[in-house]
């Protein structure tokens, strides 16, 4: 087979991948239920965020929910810079604030450690999960409540990076594309992943899975959550794609933290289910052959390949931040085609020849 009809199958293949998740965006699994007030335990885990956990308190404190059905936990992972003193401010100044610090447990390693301890300690009926380094808007805890009826148990939630730069966006244009495309996957009934920074799940779910104790150790956690309780069978799952319930995270600010970043990522992705591989081994695939032909076949037909991924990917990230409000992020798009280029012909030697996983101080 030649390599020129090998492309024209990949990037048929891409497409036909991207066109469905296109179709998947208009039938998206959300419902509101306006009625809902339930309590509600924010839980942020937070390890050596000095620079970063006053601004995420504050914009969680800053929301349009009652203050009297919601609490705030903060746990401190074994942080050795100024993490505790600013936390215990909050705690001192806020009554919504619940500080604790997180114990070492032989059974439970990392961050899930300090996640766990947080979500036994907390009273809510529902648990909204965020990162020290992101900031919510001021709607996040009151849409997201809204979305537990009785039977939900998991909801995902869409995060973008700052951005005022092209390594920036080009990292904000990346988290739009991959959890667009978790999103439509959960329209389809086939839930592939989601993002801890922004995940909510009802308690008694949580405790059906045993939670985190109960669940077999990942540098994904959040990848390993969100599949064990959609597992049970039990449980209805929503991944809306809201600009009310939009988190904004902080991207790597180099490019060897971004490495690791997706290091980390790659790990946790061998534990993908197959149809998550296919969507992996196509992108590879498709890369692969476009840099290949234009070095020993038709660049032409490679350039018109290439100009096909283009489109499709423009579009569909077109469609993912009109939904969230936020398509000032497709000037940074040429810049993510390049990064995107990079990274997915390159992420399977960086996971199988990158060593231990390095995040956060500790290695796994």
């Amino acid at each position: 087979m030649s390599l020129e009809l090998l492309l024209g199958l990949a990037v048929l293949f891409y497409l036909a991948q991207v066109g469905r998740s296109l179709v998947a965006l208009r039938h998206l699994r959300d419902e509101i239920d306006e009625s809902r007030l339930p309590f509600v335990s924010v839980v942020v885990a937070a390890r050596n965020e000095e620079d970063n956990i006053e601004e995420c308190l504050t914009s969680i404190l800053n929301q349009s929910y009652p203050k009297d059905k919601f609490e705030v936990i903060v746990v401190n992972d074994h942080s050795t810079d100024g993490t505790e003193r600013i936390c215990l401010g909050f705690a001192e100044r806020h009554p919504q604030v619940v500080y604790m610090s997180a114990q070492e447990d032989k059974m439970i390693r990392g961050k899930a450690n300090a996640l766990d301890q947080g979500i036994q300690l907390a009273r809510g009926e529902v648990i909204l999960l965020t990162d020290a380094d992101c900031s919510v808007p001021s709607t996040w805890v009151e849409w997201t409540a809204k979305r537990f009826a009785d039977n939900v148990g998991i909801v995902g939630g869409m995060t973008i990076q700052k951005a005022s730069s092209a390594f920036e966006g080009m990292q904000s244009l990346d988290w739009a594309y991959v959890l667009g495309l978790a999103a439509s996957a959960v329209a389809f009934r086939d839930p592939l992943s989601t993002i801890g920074n922004n995940l909510s799940i009802r308690k008694a779910a949580y405790q059906d899975v045993g939670g985190y104790r109960n669940i077999p150790f990942s540098v994904t956690e959040d990848f390993m959550l969100f599949q064990s309780i959609i597992k049970t069978g039990r449980w209805n799952y929503l991944y809306p794609v809201d600009p009310r319930v939009l988190v904004v995270s902080k991207p790597c600010t180099t490019l060897r933290g971004l490495v690791r970043q997706k290091h980390r990522w790659g790990k946790g992705g061998l534990d993908m289910k197959p149809s998550g591989m296919l969507i992996m081994v196509v992108g590879f695939g498709t890369h692969a052959l476009v840099l290949s032909t234009f070095a020993f076949g038709s660049v032409f037909l490679a350039a018109t390949g290439l100009m096909a991924k283009f489109a499709a990917d423009y579009f569909f990230l077109h469609a993912v931040l009109k939904r969230l409000e936020r398509t000032d992020l497709l000037k940074y798009f040429y810049w993510f085609e390049l990064y995107f280029i990079a990274y997915v012909l390159l992420l399977p030697f960086i996971v199988f020849f990158g060593g231990k996983v390095l995040w956060k101080e500790r290695k796994y």
